[in-house]
């Protein structure tokens, strides 16, 4: 039996409602890349694959850690793709020898046992493994606010005609505390600060900086 005018209807606003919701969702700080999943809010780089077990083994236990390599050597490779192609600014990408770096450093952060002897393997880095930044003394990070920039490791900040990398950047959406520090983006993407602010430049400099985004990009 077909569906009437009025079931019609009802099936357009139901379908027109779900639509309108999904465009209304808000553009994630989690996001994927290249296989693997990047978190600009914890600054970090995952990657996961599975591998079967070998049935030539004797049992589940025994096939455990042989699957366990290769599902972990897959989720390198999968986080090799996606630290190759991760913005670091603008169109800048890593050189070959800082991914070599970082992989060096890779953990793995979680493990998933099958029952027939299969393994499940999370890899991860950290954005601090990608550009060689060691950890700050600095007792808190720097807190910036701007209506929207683009998502990169290492984005420039400028105060007059000074301008430098900033360093060990993680970025939040919502609102900031009250000790951000508002600056904008110019035309060519960069955090402009206002004058007078260039002790502050070199804080950001060494890091670590949080940027809230009033808007995420998509």
């Amino acid at each position: 039996m077909g569906i009437g005018i009025h079931g019609r209807v009802v099936v357009a606003a139901l379908l027109s409602s779900v639509t309108v919701a999904y465009a209304a969702t808000p553009p994630s700080l989690v996001r994927p890349l290249a296989g693997a999943e990047v978190d600009w809010s914890a600054g970090t780089v995952t990657a996961s694959a599975g591998a079967a077990a070998d049935m030539r083994m004797p049992s589940p236990e025994a096939a455990r850690p042989g699957a366990e390599r290769r599902a972990r050597a897959a989720a390198i490779e999968k986080l090799r793709a996606a630290l190759r192609a991760m913005p670091v600014r603008g169109s800048e990408r890593l050189g070959e020898k800082q991914v070599d770096a970082a992989l060096s450093h890779a953990s793995t952060t979680r493990i998933e046992y099958q029952s027939n002897g299969g393994v499940v393997v999370w890899v991860g880095v950290r954005f601090d493994d990608l550009l060689g930044k060691a950890p700050s003394s600095a007792t808190g990070p720097v807190v910036l606010t701007v209506g929207t920039v683009s998502l990169g490791l290492a984005p420039l900040a400028v105060v007059g005609g000074r301008e430098i990398v900033v360093g060990r950047v993680r970025y939040q959406q919502g609102p900031p505390p009250a000790d951000a520090i508002s600056v904008r983006r110019d035309d060519k993407g960069r955090l402009v600060l206002s004058k007078g602010s260039e002790p502050t430049l070199d804080r950001l400099a060494d890091g670590p900086v949080v940027i809230y985004l009033q808007k995420v990009p998509p």
